[in-house]
């Protein structure tokens, strides 16, 4: 029997894909279809079938799984934000760890990784230190601030609740939102390039309690605007939860041309120049860093605190004398490990991060490391300095054979692999391994409860 788009299909959900996707059989045919899990027997409408595989829109659970619990936000399985709500947290990190198994022995084929249990988030809720909210319209083009619609390039969903971040920035969610419905200041329309306002990110520090706002527009400015944005900053810059308080609010304008180079110009408007954050390690190391509006920061503070303490403790196991920090960012991983080496070397392709790891280094006194601006693959052939110690924090994309080949010519005893992707790092550990590299031990971290990322630190020795 040949079966068609559109055709509805009945079947059982037996275990989740990367990405979230339930995964169940049809006539021997693997089918994938979201918002399912292990356990429920749904029926779904075919809308895509290879020879291999088909996927398929859930229309209806006929049975739920016995693990399915209650989702704590009323927009879950709508707003994309958190894919995973519905299952409980402890089979998230099942599913987490199962999945970086099965990248190793699948797509590494590797078998004896030493993959450990997944060390969960402190907080399954609340725990991000960053949003970003969109301003647009709906399918029946009314006003909306709040999240892309999943699948629907243009649309967005109106949220009144987010449990990603905190209350208070919930709360600063929805006073812009009414209050620039009130402005009747228009969203930007990104198929037709025209409007006003496009996004509003709220960040926060989890351990200083301080909020950063930043209004992101276009340069199509309205008028009256120096007017009505002054009664803005009067509404957002006294709010306060608790011990967390808006301490910085920004005006960012994107300015994009057919022609011209995009170029951002940001405005404080309210505040500190800088939301300072902390981060503190088991062993006693704490490091302050200065975050500007745009800098990468990892979204999940106290998480990172445990990524970092397990990358310090694989580091710190032998002496070290020299480490490459490669794809350092912000230079948060080599700042922690200069003090428990003699030197550490930064490479990094953004100036801009590069900069902000200097500053960050002088701000904390550290000394013994220096930061590169600069492709990793073309600087690593120039190098004459042998580390003891590499460690790499690549893109998801991962690394490539020629970079790998590279860091092989330094010789180092131990790489320590930080990666977000457990395909490509179980792919690029299979090219390591041809050079003498074997995977000792896999440590995931789950930095974003509810969805499908997670973390790892691999350790590599010769």
């Amino acid at each position: 029997m040949q079966l068609k788009k559109g055709e509805i299909i009945e079947f059982d959900v037996h275990a989740l894909a990367f990405g979230g996707a339930g995964v169940g059989k049809y006539e021997g045919l693997t089918v994938f279809v979201e918002k399912t899990m292990p356990g429920d027997r749904v029926q779904a409408s075919l809308t895509r079938i290879k020879p291999k595989f088909a996927e398929a829109k859930l229309v209806e659970i006929v049975k739920e799984s016995p693990d399915r619990v209650e989702p704590k936000c009323k927009y879950s399985g709508k707003c994309g934000g958190c894919q995973l709500q519905f299952m409980p947290y402890e089979k998230q990190l099942e599913f987490k760890k199962q999945n970086v198994i099965d990248s190793f022995e699948r797509i590494g084929k590797i078998f004896d990784a030493n993959i450990l249990d997944v060390i969960p988030s402190k907080d399954s809720f609340y725990y991000r230190n960053k949003m970003e909210f969109s301003f647009g319209y709906d399918a029946e083009m009314k006003f909306t601030l709040g999240m892309h619609v999943p699948g629907r390039r243009f649309d967005i969903m109106d949220l009144t609740e987010c449990h990603l971040e905190s209350k208070l920035s919930t709360d600063i969610l929805n006073i812009t939102r009414a209050f620039m419905r009130e402005s009747e200041w228009k969203p930007f329309k990104y198929s037709i390039g025209k409007g006003f306002l496009r996004a509003l990110y709220i960040r926060e520090g989890k351990r200083t309690g301080e909020v950063l706002v930043n209004l992101v527009t276009s340069d199509a400015v309205p008028k009256k605007f120096d007017e009505e944005i002054k009664k803005y900053i009067e509404k957002v810059s006294t709010m306060t939860d608790g011990e967390q308080s808006v301490t910085s609010i920004y005006w960012t304008q994107i300015i994009s041309k057919r022609g011209h180079k995009r170029q951002i110009k940001e405005k404080l408007l309210f505040g500190k120049k800088f939301l300072t954050e902390k981060m503190i390690l088991e062993n006693g190391d704490e490091l302050d860093f200065d975050i500007l509006p745009q800098a990468f920061f990892q979204v999940n503070t106290f998480q990172a605190e445990i990524l970092y303490k397990e990358v310090l403790r694989l580091a710190t196991s032998s002496s070290n004398g020299t480490v490459f920090d490669l794809f350092c960012g912000t230079g948060t991983i080599g700042l922690f490990l200069a003090k428990h080496c003699e030197k550490v070397l930064g490479i990094e392709l953004n100036e801009e991060a590069v900069k902000a790891a200097r500053e960050n280094a002088q701000k904390n006194a550290i000394f013994n490391i220096d930061f590169h601006v600069g492709d990793v693959t073309k600087m690593l052939g120039d190098i004459k300095e042998f580390p003891s110690l590499i460690v790499v924090d690549p893109p998801r994309a991962g690394l490539t054979e020629k970079m790998i080949k590279h860091m092989n010519d330094f010789n180092a005893d131990r790489i320590i692999y930080v990666s977000c992707n457990p395909a490509t790092l179980a792919r690029d550990c299979a090219w390591l391994s041809e050079y003498g590299y074997k995977v000792k031990s896999v440590q995931p971290v789950d930095m974003f409860p509810h969805t499908y990322h997670i973390e790892n630190v691999c350790l590599l020795e010769r």
